[in-house]
């Protein structure tokens, strides 16, 4: 068999192209029996369906557009795995396209997923205003779900974790083992940073913690290389304070993970003169040296219900009468020997 057709599949079958085309699609008129033989052979033969010849006769393409800031972490590859599993199911493909923390790459990479008439669109903005009119405009036409950096202004799903609560818990964790002088490390124009701050300022209000502005520190994460050196200016300069902290708080998964290994250059003892816990969800956590104390996000979570919830958007006639949810999902502590020794 050449390239794998429709046509091709029912002669080889010895079935109308109808009936393929239904057990394809999953469709309640094929008995389950012929579903899976169909759908088995079609998997064998790697048949792929003609996008453009579905989009013309049912103004779909079965295809959901993810645009996120980065690619960098396993945050990023759990959270896409939940969403390639969710989306396999329902039956739509996944295309996937990195801003790189860039609003010019952000926007080219919204249009391009116009341009590939993609059924939806799941969109991790870079901060709270990045692109925001053209998501609007997007929106007209095109059903749009936010996830993980939620705090933007535009009505519709939008899944994240619980962030303000996360840094408050590390806060108390720190606290409880004697480390009142914490450090946090936000990154420069996310779009999560102000509400893990809130969490922050939130603990030191609640047990009477004076606030040092010095302790709040922003980095660049534009790239690994740049985020590492200025990590490192700013490690240095903290420790030359009158009165240094005696411990940091990562507020992103890039920011964490590489901060051990700043410390680490610097000649700094974990958690002897630094305790370090932040968001996280690498699986290496406790193969690091110092194994490091963890906030963890939900993120496969985050992936299947985003998916979720765009593919009902999707599938609704009248969009006017949906009420939007802002799902919230609670973060994970686990404390390892970077902050209790």
């Amino acid at each position: 068999m050449g390239k794998t057709t429709l046509k091709s599949l029912a002669q080889a079958l010895n079935m109308s192209v109808s009936t393929v085309s239904k057990a394809l699609n999953d469709s309640h008129e094929t008995s389950e029996i012929t579903k899976k033989k169909v759908q088995d052979f079609a998997k064998k033969h790697n048949y792929q369906p003609n996008v453009l010849a579905q989009f013309l006769k049912t103004g779909k393409t079965q295809t959901i557009g993810v645009v996120l800031p980065k690619m960098t972490s396993p945050f990023e590859s759990q959270i896409l795995e939940g969403m390639q599993q969710t989306a396999s199911a329902l039956h739509y493909r996944i295309v996937i396209m990195n801003s790189m923390e860039s609003e010019d790459l952000e926007k080219a990479a919204l249009q391009s997923m116009l341009d590939k008439a993609v059924d939806g669109i799941l969109f991790c903005p870079i901060h709270e205003s990045s692109n925001l009119e053209l998501a609007k405009q997007i929106q007209k036409t095109t059903p749009l779900v936010i996830f993980d950096r939620t705090n933007y202004p535009i009505d519709t799903h939008k899944i994240g974790v619980l962030n303000s609560a996360g840094t408050y818990q590390a806060c108390k964790h720190l606290l409880d083992i004697g480390r009142n002088r914490m450090a946090i490390f936000c990154g420069t124009r996310q779009g999560i940073t102000a509400t893990r701050l809130s969490g922050y300022f939130e603990a030191h209000s609640d047990f009477g913690l004076p606030i040092a502005p010095e302790y709040t520190v922003y980095c660049n994460v534009k790239s690994i290389s740049e985020l590492q050196a200025d990590m490192e200016q700013h490690v240095k300069k903290l420790l030359q304070l009158p009165n240094p902290p005696n411990a940091i708080i990562g507020v992103a998964d890039t920011i964490t993970t590489h901060l051990l290994g700043v410390l680490a250059k610097l000649e700094v003892k974990v958690p002897d003169t630094l305790a370090v816990i932040g968001f996280a969800n690498t699986d290496l956590a406790l193969s690091l040296n110092p194994s490091l104390s963890t906030i963890r996000q939900p993120t496969k979570d985050i992936g299947e219900i985003s998916v979720t919830k765009l593919v009902e958007v999707i599938q609704k006639t009248n969009r006017s009468q949906i009420e939007w949810e802002d799902i919230k999902l609670p973060t994970s502590i686990q404390l390892r020997r970077s902050t209790i020794g």
